[in-house]
Order: C-alpha cells, then structure tokens, then sequence
C-alpha cells in the first residue's frame, strides 16, 4: 500500500514515527513538506530517519536543492495523490 504524509508543521515527530511505523508494516511510504514543515529537509537528521521514504516539496513553496527531496508542481502532486491509496495530514 502507499501511503501519503503532508507535514505542514514544524513539530512533526509524532508524525515521522508514524511513517516510520507504516514502513515497518510494509507500506510505500511518501512525506510532501509543506509550508512550515518544509525546514526539515535542511536537517540531515530528518533525512536519514526518513531515509525509507520517497520525499516531496512543492517547487512554488520550496524548491529543494537537496537531491533526496523532490521538488514537485501541484499538478504532480495530483498524481502523487492519485496512485496514493491512503494519506495523512499533519498540520
């Protein structure tokens, strides 16, 4: 199953443990920072924690220059959503 993860927040280890979980489970699982949340690409701690992970921002709200973070247009967050067949919020 995939599993998508939106972080709009800055604390978001609740979250991350939640994602960590849905891996262990045997989901896909893709995080998109948002917003607020997007400070956590820049930490190499967050990263590698979600070294499992496909992740996600948005080019118009940051356009990662880290090569483990995809920035992506809202039309391919569109499709990222559509092959999704769960997601979750944390905002």
């Amino acid at each position: 199953m995939k599993t998508l993860v939106l972080i709009s927040r800055a604390h978001a280890d609740t979250a991350f443990r939640l994602a960590e979980e849905m891996h262990r489970d045997g989901d896909e699982v893709a995080v998109l920072f948002l917003g607020r949340g997007t400070h956590h690409v820049s930490r190499p701690e967050t990263l590698e924690r979600l070294g499992f992970a496909s992740l996600y921002t948005i080019q118009d709200e940051f356009d990662s220059p880290i090569e483990e973070v995809e920035a992506i247009s809202y039309d391919e967050l569109v499709g990222l959503i559509e092959v999704s067949e769960r997601t979750f919020s944390w905002i």
